[in-house]
């Protein structure tokens, strides 16, 4: 599953999610309508701003033992459900591979031939923000995301109709995603075309009529 960045000075490691997911995605909710408001042009100052007025402030009312987790929570939340956010940080450091967002719909033009060929495999990867390639296994209604350094995530996935289907997050091992996803969180993708060793497939979340179109390499 695609989506990822880097850049959190505060944080370390820690995968339990004691933290109620509804505040945290309160927190990342108002520091997103705050990011929003900020007419600065570097965006290096913009996100110091956001930090020093929003993030900071909310961390200095948790406790230390749980400032790193939440900190984290808060970033990968604030990444996954705030498209600004998101445009932000791809200035700040850009994506390896260079994905299109859109607030329109994309039109899916592949043949029914073409898939047909794509649902018949199941070997498939993708580029992360940083240029790792991540590996895809998608059958049978599952999907399972493996990582460089051997960590994976776990979902499975539907048809919704002809061309789009959704993707269930259920669990994963890999820091990042264990930050940015909890179970039940859902992505809806498009397959929109085929070419030269590749499919072309569009990304949205429900609820934030953005979409983003990336390469899915198949083997």
């Amino acid at each position: 599953m695609k989506y990822t960045t880097i850049l959190f000075v505060l944080l370390t490691t820690n995968s339990m999610l004691a933290q109620n997911i509804k505040q945290i995605d309160s927190v990342a909710k108002v520091m997103c309508t705050y990011l929003e408001t900020l007419h600065i042009k570097n965006d290096t100052l913009k996100i110091t701003r956001l930090y020093e007025e929003q993030l900071y402030p909310y961390l200095d009312m948790v406790t230390a033992e749980n400032i790193n987790r939440v900190g984290q929570q808060v970033y990968y939340r604030l990444q996954r459900n705030c498209v600004s956010f998101r445009d932000l940080l791809d200035r700040l450091e850009p994506p390896k591979e260079a994905s299109v967002r859109m607030g329109n719909k994309p039109t899916s033009i592949i043949t029914n031939k073409q898939l047909k060929e794509f649902k018949k495999k199941s070997k498939f990867y993708y580029f992360e923000v940083s240029g790792d390639t991540t590996n895809v296994l998608m059958s049978n209604g599952k999907w399972t995301d493996t990582f460089t350094n051997n960590t994976y995530s776990k979902l499975t996935y539907t048809w919704r109709n002809k061309t789009e289907f959704e993707l269930v997050f259920v669990e994963s091992n890999n820091h990042t995603r264990s930050f940015l996803s909890v179970a039940g969180d859902s992505y809806w993708y498009q397959v929109l075309a085929k070419e030269d060793g590749y499919y072309l497939l569009s990304l949205t979340i429900p609820e934030q009529d953005m979409y983003e179109t990336f390469k899915f390499y198949y083997y």
